[in-house]
């Protein structure tokens, strides 16, 4: 379990299928409990995990997510001082199904969450496998960047040019390792990811059933 306080933070998680972005993003739902809601885009999250999970009907549904995340943050016109949340981690996995590149905005709830988390007391989490297919609001605004492994030309460059030698860095990194980049864009190389093999076992049945 990495050590690394992300309450009232926004982050996302950056990676190649299979390096671990799955992983990571059970250890944050586990450490959050009952606390944490996993927009299960494509419906990965083992039925007895602790925290809840939400599999979409329409997985490309940008107003089912709208729907879902406006019932769980503060009702508009509210005093966000008496708001006491639920949830207070949400992760969004294959976000770029609803937060494509711009010049396509974000989702009004999505950008909103985005901006205003810190007040609601929640943090919020986005998952993508390419950096160079999500809204970059999500990332260059982010608290937090996880960033495994990465190949693609595009995304390399995006990278480097979001922080030196970034890009360089995560191809050569080998699976379950990554990156975290931090407020101010400096970054760290961490070592791999302690791997719930029971866990791993049902994403990759899961995947096979889908």
């Amino acid at each position: 379990m990495i050590e690394l306080d992300i309450s009232n933070k926004s982050f996302t998680i950056l990676g190649v299928k299979r390096s671990g972005k799955s992983t990571l993003a059970n250890q944050l739902l586990l450490s959050y409990g009952y606390k944490a809601l996993y927009y299960d885009t494509l419906g990965e999250s083992p039925i007895d995990s602790p925290y809840d999970s939400y599999r979409p009907a329409d997985r490309y549904s940008v107003i089912e997510l709208e729907s879902v995340i406006s019932a769980v943050i503060p009702p508009k016109n509210s005093d966000i001082n008496k708001f006491v949340p639920h949830y207070e981690l949400i992760i969004i996995d294959e976000a770029n199904r609803f937060c494509p590149p711009k010049p396509a905005p974000l989702p009004p709830v999505i950008a909103e969450c985005n901006d205003q988390n810190r007040h609601y007391h929640m943090a919020f989490g986005f998952i993508a496998r390419r950096p160079v297919q999500l809204n970059t609001d999500l990332i260059e605004l982010a608290d937090y960047i996880f960033v495994f492994r990465l190949t693609g030309a595009n995304d390399v460059k995006y990278l480097n040019n979001l922080t030196r030698n970034l890009g360089d860095t995560v191809q050569s990194l080998g699976q379950y390792e990554f990156v975290i980049v931090n407020p101010d864009k400096t970054y760290q190389v961490y070592n791999p990811l302690k791997v719930d093999k029971k866990y791993l076992s049902y994403v990759q049945h899961e995947e096979y059933r889908i």
